[in-house]
């Protein structure tokens, strides 16, 4: 595979214009191929992350999570609260 710099074509190039012009072509597919998969899959993650914020389960987490940072709060200003005596 030639790989080409966006600066600047490799040494030669007009001798063979009809290759280089191939592998740009081959080079702009590729990358074309490799931004639709992104969007895709980036896509299916959204939805995926949507679905999840409007479940139950979600909220049950959050809840959870909640409760355990209420709870160390409160045990660690208890400990406070002992040093204190």
């Amino acid at each position: 595979m030639t790989i080409i710099k966006p600066d600047s074509l490799p040494r030669l190039w007009w001798l063979f214009p009809w290759s280089m012009a191939r592998q740009l072509h081959r080079n702009c597919n590729a990358l074309r191929a490799l931004a639709d998969k992104t969007d895709d899959e980036n896509r299916l993650l959204r939805q995926e992350v949507t679905r999840l914020s409007h479940s139950r389960e979600h909220w049950i987490a959050k809840h959870d999570r909640a409760y355990a940072v209420a709870m160390h709060n409160e045990r660690v200003i208890l400990e406070m609260e002992e040093r204190r005596k």
